[in-house]
């Protein structure tokens, strides 16, 4: 194995370990994710089909509901994971050690992630799984190339607010203001849940300042609605603006927070 897959693989069989110790957990994971979906199972039995709002999506609400809380999560885990490594490790007194080691800081922090990043996208897939054996999840003809360019693109994006977050851990080490923004706001008015076109018009504005807005929209409407690429294009346009200022903003944050941190002495401070 090479040196470059080495070290992620290092760090996946450590935390694979650690986790296989907590069977129940993985085990409640599973059961949380059937419970998901029969919940929304029986809350679209109270939406009327053909809903308006719901039309650009396919038109049925539970395989609106569960797209959107299956990548939200996913998301959200991109989101916060860096963040949550960091603090981590400095709560255990790790930090400052795994940053003087000869490995570049982003494969230490992508490998230490690396486990609930890959687990995460497993859930996803279950929760799409699930939905679809057991409660007819209603799949369109799937878009490919729309998935993989809003697919990319969101990933992109999402590592970038992780790597923000896990610049402002580096320094202040707790309080996170991106992830609570993000995750709170992007929850009530990204459409996770509901449409976008059912918020008030005067707030619904905010909506489009939101990266999860377009990246539900856009992997909805390559799921749900056969929808061609050209109808996803806005949603990948979005995306890449997000990504053009999000991902040079981010590594220079980071460049900084380590620089400061490694000055004022701080790395193993919590």
């Amino acid at each position: 194995m090479g040196s470059g897959a080495a070290v992620p693989a290092a760090f996946l069989r450590r935390d694979l370990r650690e986790a296989l110790t907590y069977k129940f957990s993985f085990v409640s994971s599973i059961i949380g994710i059937f419970l998901s979906s029969a919940t929304f199972y029986f809350v679209a039995k109270l939406v009327p089909s053909g809903t308006p709002s719901l039309g650009p999506f396919g038109g049925d609400y539970f395989s609106f509901a569960v797209v959107g809380v299956a990548f939200a999560g996913l998301l959200g885990m991109f989101q916060e994971g860096l963040a949550s490594v960091v603090r981590s490790a400095q709560l255990s007194g790790t930090l400052e050690a795994l940053l003087v080691t000869p490995l570049p800081v982003p494969a230490i922090l992508f490998g230490s992630s690396l486990y609930s990043l890959l687990f995460q996208v497993f859930r996803t897939a279950l929760h799409l799984g699930v939905a679809l054996a057991f409660f007819g999840l209603s799949l369109g003809r799937i878009n490919l190339p729309g998935v993989a360019a809003v697919g990319l693109l969101t990933v992109v994006c999402f590592l970038s607010v992780g790597v923000l977050s896990a610049s402002f851990i580096l320094v202040y080490k707790t309080g996170n203001p991106f992830s609570w923004v993000l995750g709170t706001v992007s929850g009530l008015l990204g459409g996770v849940v509901f449409p976008v076109a059912l918020l008030p018009s005067w707030i619904r504005w905010v909506s489009s300042l939101l990266p999860v807005t377009y990246a539900l929209d856009g992997m909805r409407k390559c799921l749900l609605a056969s929808a061609p690429f050209s109808e996803v294009l806005p949603d990948v346009a979005a995306l890449a603006a997000f990504d053009a200022i999000l991902l040079p903003l981010s590594l220079v944050a980071f460049r900084l927070a380590v620089r400061k941190a490694k000055k004022d002495g701080t790395l193993s401070h919590y």
